[in-house]
């Protein structure tokens, strides 16, 4: 994995809130996607994400901080500099091909925002109404119809093409969730809440990535 300078500019006006979450979800966004380019890669070939009940944040959040854990200390994000003017930048040093997946999914929302945050309101309007938030992976196959089943399967391919989400990712994707459509929506669902605040700096002309 190629290590490099990686560039986030920044302008406008900044809030010290504006910084804490730009790294909070960048490192986030950047852990997921350095775990989906290993097991890509044939790394991590007993990683299964699946055993988590998924039935609340807490697997979320433990989602992420193992992606953060299972990224080698040589290849996590390292500060080199930080410049705060109009414009200023923040240098990191990483790999390069993991921060690229990262500002090609937060490019694209922007690029296709409202199309994108429709996609999204539909499915999560749904996935509530269904109650998909507090089944639990292991009680799913007893508690989900066939229409639920349907939903998921559907909803994974749209986001997972709203994304832009390359074959060799969605294989990988496919291969840490033990091929489990409802992990994997989980998944995506949580990929986009990380996501939307960086792209809505983005937007307003206070990063670019």
């Amino acid at each position: 994995m190629e290590i490099g300078k990686i560039e986030i500019l920044l302008d406008k006006r900044w809030e010290l809130k504006d910084l804490s979450v730009m790294t909070r979800e960048y490192v986030q966004l950047y852990s997921f996607f350095y775990v989906v380019s290993r097991v890509a890669e044939g790394q991590y070939v007993d990683l299964d994400f699946s055993t988590y009940p998924w039935g609340g944040g807490y697997s979320v959040i433990n989602f992420f901080q193992k992606s953060y854990g299972l990224t080698h200390k040589d290849h996590r994000l390292q500060v080199s500099k930080i410049q705060y003017a109009s414009p200023g930048f923040i240098e990191l040093s990483g790999v390069i091909g993991v921060a690229a997946d990262v500002a090609t999914l937060v490019t694209t929302m922007c690029g296709s925002a409202l199309a994108i945050n429709k996609t999204y309101d539909s499915i999560v309007g749904s996935y509530h109404k269904r109650k998909l938030g507090s089944i639990k992976i292991q009680e799913a196959e007893s508690k989900l119809t066939k229409d639920d089943i349907e939903f998921i399967g559907k909803s994974v391919k749209l986001l997972s093409r709203d994304f832009k989400l390359n074959p060799k990712q969605i294989e990988a994707f496919k291969k840490i969730s033990s091929q489990n459509e409802l992990v994997q929506l989980k998944m995506l669902l949580a990929l986009y809440r990380r996501a939307e605040p960086i792209v809505e700096q983005q937007e307003s002309g206070k990063a670019k990535l």
